[in-house]
C-alpha cells in the first residue's frame, strides 16, 4: 500500500490528522479554569490570565465552556455571530490577538437563553474544541462550569486537557465546596497546576490599607490536597470590574495579573519536568519478550520473528503515534445506546466493534472494541478519532491508505489491521443509512 504524502480523500477534513495523536488543532496545550461553584471568578481568571499571556507574546485561545453563566464575549467587548470558515466556526479575535469562541457567540441574539441538556451541551463543547479553526496556538483555555456538573465530566473525559487552574475565595464556605472540584480533578486523572484565590483583599485608595472583606486565606487546605501551589491572590478592585462591563479586560494593568501570568507559565514548566522524568524513567524499564505467542508479555505490541528462531527477534518500527495509541487504547469502549453498530471479522481472526452517535447527519462520538493485537487496537484508536465531527459520507470515504498515513505506517504484515478497521467503519456506516446490523465475516486483505 501506498502510505505516501500525495493528496487523500482525508485533506477536506475539518481537522489536521497529522497532529492526531500529538497536538490537535495545534494547540499546545489545552487548561482548564474550573470551581465547584459560580461567582468565585472562573471567567475573570481567564480572562486576565488570558490577556497577560498574550502580552507576553504568547498565541492564546479561550473556549467559553460556561453555558450557564456565559461572560468572556462581554469582557472582551466581542459581539455578533461566529462566522463560518472552511471548515466550521471562525473564533472571534481581541485587540491582542485572542481567539475567542462561546455559546453566546452562535446565535444572532446574544441575550438568547440556552435551554439544553447536559448531555447535548457536553457534546457542543466537545464539537467546538475539534472543529473550530484555532490554527496555532500555545495555550487555549476552557472556561468551565461548576467541576461537579455533567458537562464538566465530559469535558474532561474527551478532551486533552494538560492541566486545570482550580479558582477560589477566601471565605471557609468557598474553600470547602471548592474541595470538591480538586476531588474531581484528582479522579478525573487531571493534573491541578494550581490554585488561585480571587477577591483575596482590597485595598482602600483613600487609606491604603489591606482589608480582607471576606476574611483570612483559607487556600493552604487546597494546595495541600492538590499538592499544587497558591499561583496568585487577585485583589477585589473596582476598576476590574469596570473595565470587564466595558470590554476592556485587555487594559487592566496590575500587577498581581503579571503574577499569575508568571506563575502559570513556572507550573507548566515543572509539570513537563516531571512528564519527561517519568518518560525517561518509564523508558529504562526493560519490556520482557514472550517468544511462545510472538508478542510482548504486556500484551501491548506483537512483533514477528521473521523466520529468525535462532535469534534474537527483530523489533520491527512503529511511529510514535501507534505506540501511543496501543497504551493509551482511546476510544475504546462501547456506547450505551447507539444509533448505529459495524462489526467485522478480519481473516487474520481479529475482529472489531464500531458504535456511533450521530446528530443531522455528523458522528459526534464513537467508540470501538477489538479482539486481535495491539496494532488492531491501534488502528481502532485511530479510526473513531478521525470519524467524530465528520458526516456520514465523509466517514465512508476513508481508505486503508488514509487511516495508514494518519498512524505513520505499519509494517507489511499489520496493514491488513488498517483494512479491518476501515471495513467495520463502513459497516457501521451503512448501518446508520440503512438502518440494519449485521456480522461480516468477509475475509479482509
Amino acid at each position: 500500500m501506498n502510505t505516501g504524502s500525495k493528496k487523500t480523500h482525508m485533506d477536506h477534513l475539518p481537522i489536521d490528522i497529522g497532529q492526531i495523536g500529538k497536538s490537535p488543532h495545534q494547540i499546545m496545550r489545552v487548561i482548564g479554569i474550573m470551581s465547584a461553584k459560580g461567582g468565585v471568578g472562573k471567567s475573570l481568571v481567564t480572562g486576565l490570565l488570558a490577556s497577560d499571556l498574550a502580552k507576553k507574546g504568547y498565541k492564546v485561545g479561550i473556549l467559553d465552556a460556561d453555558f450557564m453563566g456565559s461572560s468572556i464575549p462581554m469582557m472582551f467587548g466581542l459581539q455578533g455571530p461566529a462566522k463560518a470558515g472552511q471548515y466550521s466556526f471562525i473564533p472571534h479575535q481581541s485587540r491582542e490577538g485572542i481567539k475567542v469562541i462561546s455559546t453566546n457567540l452562535l446565535f444572532d441574539d446574544e441575550g438568547q437563553p440556552i435551554i439544553w441538556k447536559e448531555g447535548l451541551v457536553g457534546q457542543v463543547i466537545k464539537q467546538l474544541w475539534k472543529e473550530v479553526e484555532w490554527g496555532m496556538l500555545d495555550y487555549l483555555f476552557i472556561d468551565m462550569p461548576p467541576a461537579t456538573s455533567e458537562v464538566s465530566i465530559a469535558i474532561l473525559q474527551s478532551i486533552p486537557i494538560q492541566g486545570v487552574l482550580v479558582v477560589t475565595t477566601p471565605q471557609e464556605l468557598t474553600t470547602k465546596i471548592v474541595l470538591k472540584a480538586i476531588k474531581t480533578a484528582i479522579n478525573m486523572n487531571t493534573h491541578v497546576l494550581g490554585v488561585v484565590e480571587n477577591m483575596a483583599h482590597y485595598q482602600s485608595s483613600a487609606t491604603a490599607t489591606m482589608e480582607y472583606l471576606f476574611g483570612s486565606s483559607h487556600s493552604e487546605l487546597l494546595t495541600t490536597l492538590a499538592e499544587a501551589p497558591l499561583l496568585a491572590q487577585l485583589p477585589l478592585d473596582p476598576r476590574i470590574a469596570a473595565l470587564c462591563d466595558s470590554g476592556q479586560i485587555e487594559d487592566v494593568n496590575l500587577e498581581a495579573c503579571s503574577t499569575l501570568g508568571d506563575s502559570f507559565i513556572n507550573a507548566v514548566a515543572l509539570l513537563d519536568e516531571k512528564k519527561t522524568f517519568l518518560m525517561e524513567e518509564s523508558a529504562e524499564d526493560e519490556i520482557e519478550y514472550d517468544p511462545n505467542d510472538l508478542q510482548f508479555s504486556d500484551g501491548l505490541l506483537p512483533e514477528e520473528l521473521d523466520g529468525a528462531s535462532n535469534e534474537e527477534p527483530v523489533v520491527q518500527p512503529y511511529s510514535e503515534i501507534v505506540m501511543h495509541l496501543i497504551r493509551s487504547k482511546e476510544n475504546m469502549g462501547v456506547l450505551e445506546h447507539p444509533f448505529a453498530q459495524g462489526l467485522f471479522l478480519g481473516s487474520c481472526g481479529d475482529r472489531m466493534q464500531i458504535d456511533l452517535k450521530i446528530i443531522a447527519g455528523r458522528i459526534i462520538e464513537a467508540r470501538f472494541m477489538a479482539d486481535g493485537c495491539g496494532v488492531t487496537v491501534a488502528c481502532g484508536s485511530m479510526i473513531t478519532k478521525i470519524a467524530c465531527a465528520m458526516t456520514l459520507d465523509q466517514a465512508k470515504q476513508i481508505t486503508p491508505e488514509d487511516l495508514l498515513t494518519t498512524l505513520g505506517g505499519l509494517p507489511k504484515d499489520h496493514e491488513h489491521c488498517a483494512e479491518l478497521a476501515v471495513m467495520t467503519l463502513r459497516e457501521a456506516v451503512i448501518d446508520a443509512i440503512e438502518g440494519h446490523r449485521s456480522v461480516v465475516s468477509k475475509p479482509v486483505g
